[in-house]
């Protein structure tokens, strides 16, 4: 047996549950010394329920986390220990916040996929300094979907939401038992945030990335759901709904379960399908969410895994090959599923009909761009070390705390030299794109080197194609994220204002390359 699927002492205790129920298990995540003895139960997140004017507050502060059964380590989170609860929001209601920052850094939240102007955005623009509060006033009008929201302060985001600052943000219109789904908030209606780690030698989060590391995204060797290594989750036995957020760095996570049973994508980044879609695998990229109905009236304990990233790392063939591990071929496990026969399922038939949704119009769009997402690689890798040698020495030795604690100040002006969009990083007092409010365009976005998620915010669009191809199925509905591996045509709807002030931003979400240039700015006005 090779060295990638062969179980230490501690990881077979750690799988002895699930084994012995009889689970097909590939290759497992290389875990640290917190690693948990036994399966812990799945943490949900609290559910913060938010009415119309009642404010709602959320401090970003330093704490300590137990991802495994072993000592807390160091961490970051909002108004918890890592990651933050789920706000849960009503279309039609207006809802103000209050964000605190409690770290020793300047931070921002933003609203991953709400449609809301620029100015409570939560970009870059809307930096909140040590010690201060910020207080938007956020009017929700969309569609019923799963958002989430995490910092996004210039050049700093990527350290930020590793060490655990995220949250998931569901907005609701009040139909879903109508449409037949799961409503029962961690029941059968269940938040899931992905992510990778590393784990330095004291058990602590660990983020000191290298060139490679910065270049093709910052990945980890240990899976976590919710902030735990390897859960397992009591679910009705019956349909469960699954709100599928990758909240990681830089992977693309390859979903399946192990025992390859079907399961129905209903909902993506922006809103509902309109019916399930039948899948037996999902890649989810970094910033995506998928709503996704899973049927446990079998009974019987299942795996949720992941294949490897075939998207991650820039170039192809040898290179390709190069950088991946033996056995990279195997599928990990992020948890398990129990169904448990006293807990009532309420769904036990899968819903026809979702929601009306029109084909695309692409003879709406008044414009037509073009943006390559570009890693500058021209500019020569003697210059990029030069740049990132001197990061490092501006910086200092950081301990294996460093991502949870704070670590040391980012050197924006190196950092923004490696990535581009276009032949040009990203400059905050640069207007890359200037719209018209309430018009539609089609964009089409380039990948140079490897496969990027580009993010949009403040909008929702529908994908007109990709590689040359149009959509899946389940990608058919409103996005705000698209992987795009070659080249990508979207429908962009801008319904929403933003001042050459306090503008929009558009951006790879491997949040690596965002840091280091790959973002624009548009104004809509």
């Amino acid at each position: 047996m090779s060295t990638q699927r062969s179980l230490s002492r501690r990881q077979a205790l750690l799988y002895s549950a699930a084994g012995a129920a009889g689970l097909a298990l590939g290759s497992v995540p290389r875990f640290t010394a917190n690693a948990a003895a036994a399966a812990r139960p799945l943490p949900i997140p609290t559910l913060i329920d938010a009415r119309n004017g009642e404010p709602v507050a959320l401090a970003l502060q330093k704490s300590s986390h137990r991802f495994g059964l072993g000592a807390a380590v160091p961490s970051t989170g909002i108004s918890s220990s890592y990651l933050g609860p789920v706000v849960r929001v009503r279309s039609g209601d207006t809802v103000p916040f209050r964000v605190e920052n409690r770290l020793d850094e300047e931070t921002t939240l933003h609203w991953h996929g709400l449609l809301i102007p620029s100015d409570v955005d939560g970009g870059p623009h809307n930096s909140i300094r040590p010690g201060g509060v910020w207080t938007p006033e956020l009017k929700i009008n969309q569609p019923a979907a799963t958002h989430w929201f995490h910092p996004h302060p210039h050049g700093n985001t990527a350290k930020q939401v590793y060490g655990g600052l995220a949250g998931m943000m569901i907005v609701s219109d009040g139909g879903d038992r109508d449409r037949g789904l799961p409503v029962a908030y961690g029941v059968d209606d269940i938040p899931i945030v992905l992510q990778d780690k590393r784990f330095g030698r004291n058990g602590a989060l660990a983020y000191e990335p290298t060139m490679m590391d910065l270049m093709h995204g910052f990945q980890g060797d240990t899976l976590i759901v919710n902030g735990a290594i390897a859960p397992a989750a009591s679910v009705p036995v019956g349909f469960v709904r699954l709100r599928v957020l990758n909240a990681a760095n830089a992977r693309n996570f390859d979903l399946r379960f192990s025992d390859r049973r079907p399961f129905y994508v209903v909902g993506s980044d922006a809103g509902l399908l309109a019916e399930p879609v039948e899948v037996r695998n999902l890649v989810i990229a970094p910033g995506e969410r998928y709503e996704v109905l899973v049927n446990f009236s079998d009974g019987q304990p299942v795996a949720l895994v992941t294949g490897p990233d075939i998207h991650h790392g820039m170039g192809s063939g040898m290179m390709m090959q190069m950088r991946r591990a033996p056995g990279s071929g195997a599928t990990e496990t992020f948890m398990t599923f129990n169904p448990d026969p006293a807990t009532k399922a309420a769904i036990t038939r899968l819903p026809r009909q979702l929601k009306t949704l029109a084909s695309p119009n692409r003879n709406a769009a008044i414009a037509r761009r073009t943006l390559v997402l570009d890693p500058m690689i021209g500019m020569g890798m003697g210059m990029m070390g030069m740049g990132m040698m001197g990061m490092a020495a501006r910086r200092g030795p950081q301990s294996d705390s460093s991502a949870a604690a704070g670590g040391a100040g980012h050197d924006h002006a190196a950092a923004a030299q490696m990535m581009g969009i276009n032949g040009r990083p990203f400059d905050m007092r640069r207007i890359d794109v200037t719209t018209k409010l309430g018009t539609t365009e089609i964009w089409e976005i380039r990948s140079a080197a490897m496969a990027h998620p580009f993010h949009m915010h403040g909008v929702s669009f529908r994908i007109l194609s990709n590689n040359g191809r149009p959509p899946n199925p389940a990608q058919s509905g409103w996005k705000d994220v698209v992987l795009v591996e070659d080249r990508a045509e979207i429908l962009v709807r801008f319904d929403h204002p933003a001042s050459a002030k306090m503008p929009f931003m558009y951006h790879c979400h491997i949040l690596e390359h965002e840091d280091h240039g790959m973002m624009g700015q548009f104004a809509v006005v």
